[in-house]
């Protein structure tokens, strides 16, 4: 959950536009400066005509040429003259630094660091202008001061949900790239079965016992299948590429690639309750909707300031509450609570009494956004860790049976010197392929699962990944 950012908030007309005192306010209008007559009027001296030189003719302008149309389309690149395509490849440290320097969400933020640093001179320079006039704008200025830490919160979340995402996207072209590999080694093992069981169909002399041509059609239907997720790896291959390059904050004309060819078996030992523990204290939702909570506190302490006062904007005026996506419900196929989004009229009306007792209902609402985003965090550690506890052991699992799965393959191609002998190799190949595809898998579940806890926990948990 994303909460309350009253970084975003709109003040006064005083802090926007100049010094505009609100309905009711004690402060008094001042007449304007009158102007007298004066005494005597000065004599001057008569102005005397000049020729003014004759222009010389200038040349007309030449007519612009039609701009083409914006539906007309460019005209094609002419066959051979497209600049070949230069891939960068990047090991993970760089494509890390390489993202943090150009995200444009980061960039983003730190812009509304320095506005919300804009309004704050403002805001002092409205209370210099004023000399203290408006009651409540001491508190509008500490409402602001807390938006600045809220928006310093949002930055280092937004840090680590980068990190996040280059981590995700370096490994998944690696992990892609591996699949594809062990999906044409099977592809091309079975094409060469393939020819030798045709061969053995084909013959007359009696071929080799148990190859028939039903072992022929059911190696059709094998190296279709096998094909099929060769391709599926191929082109998750091109979308993991393109995933890393918006991760890093690049051009859309610019291809990248990883360094790292093979997906590391991590290791790493922590315990739930300390990951817990860590996204409670460190996640920027959290202090965010804290600082909510502050905001709206004080909003209860300027709406009583104003006491003559019926139409009154909060610091939401201005402002819009709900610009940051909420994280919504969601019931099926799997449950997933939702947060509470915060909530804040543009402005209270009513007299003292009654604006200070809706702000003070807004201000209990807003610790229950809270109690809820530090439920959301935890429920969301816990099933973090459940699910890296869940990918090391199935680690463990397919670890062994791709170690026996290679033996196999070794002993029976080393036996039968390449050559179909019999049915049961078939079924081999594929089983022990499927086992080095899930073993490929699991390594890349945990690896997700460790970039996703550090996440959580907002660095609590720092990986250590080969190369960083």
């Amino acid at each position: 959950m994303k909460p309350l950012r009253p970084a975003g908030i709109a003040l006064f007309a005083c802090v926007i536009g100049g010094f505009a005192p609100a309905a009711g306010s004690s402060v008094m209008a001042q007449k304007g400066p009158v102007f007298q007559k004066p005494e005597r009027v000065i004599d001057l001296p008569p102005v005397v005509a000049r020729e003014e030189p004759k222009a010389e003719p200038r040349e007309m302008p030449k007519a612009k040429e039609t701009p083409r149309p914006l539906n007309e389309l460019a005209p094609l690149p002419q066959a051979g003259t497209t600049k070949p395509v230069t891939v960068t490849r990047f090991t993970l440290a760089e494509a890390l630094r390489t993202g943090h320097a150009n995200h444009p969400s980061l960039k983003a933020l730190q812009n509304d660091i320095m506005a919300s640093q804009q309004k704050m001179q403002g805001l002092k320079e409205a209370h210099f202008i004023t000399g203290g006039l408006v009651p409540d704008l001491k508190y509008r200025r500490q409402q602001l001061e807390l938006g600045e830490q809220a928006n310093a919160a949002e930055l280092a979340q937004a840090e680590h949900d980068v990190t996040y995402a280059v981590v995700r996207s370096f490994y998944t072209v690696i992990y892609a790239r591996e699949q594809a590999k062990i999906a044409r080694d099977l592809v091309d093992q079975l094409d060469l079965y393939l020819e030798q069981v045709r061969k053995i169909v084909n013959s007359k002399g009696g071929g080799v016992k148990g190859i028939t041509k039903d072992t022929e059609d059911k190696m059709v239907i094998l190296i279709a299948e096998a094909r099929g997720k060769m391709e599926e790896a191929d082109s998750g291959v091109a979308r993991a590429r393109a995933s890393l390059r918006e991760a890093i904050g690049l051009s859309p004309n610019i291809e990248v690639d990883t360094a790292d060819e093979l997906l590391p078996e991590v290791q790493a030992e922590f315990t739930k309750e300390a990951i817990v523990n860590h996204a409670l204290t460190r996640r920027g939702e959290i202090r965010m909707a804290n600082i909510g909570a502050q905001v709206t506190q004080l909003e209860v302490v300027a709406q009583w300031s104003r006491k003559l006062s019926v139409r009154v904007p909060t610091f939401a005026n201005g402002g819009d509450l709900h610009a940051k996506p909420i994280p919504v419900a969601s019931r099926e196929p799997d449950y997933k609570p939702g947060a509470i989004p915060p909530e804040m009229p543009a402005e209270l009306v009513g007299h003292q009494k009654t604006r200070t007792a809706i702000a003070q209902q807004y201000y209990e609402r807003s610790e229950k956004v809270v109690e809820q985003a530090r439920n959301l965090v935890a429920l969301e550690s816990e099933v973090g860790y459940a699910r890296y506890i869940e990918a090391t052991k199935k680690v463990a699992i397919f670890k062994e049976a791709s170690k026996a799965g290679r033996s196999l393959l070794e002993r029976q191609r080393e036996a039968t010197g390449g050559n179909l002998t019999k049915e049961d190799i078939l079924m081999n190949e594929v089983s022990v392929t499927r086992s080095f595809a899930s073993f490929n898998q699991s390594l890349y579940e945990q690896i997700i699962a460790l970039a996703n806890l550090e996440r959580i926990s907002a660095g609590g948990v720092h990986v250590n990944f080969p190369g960083r």
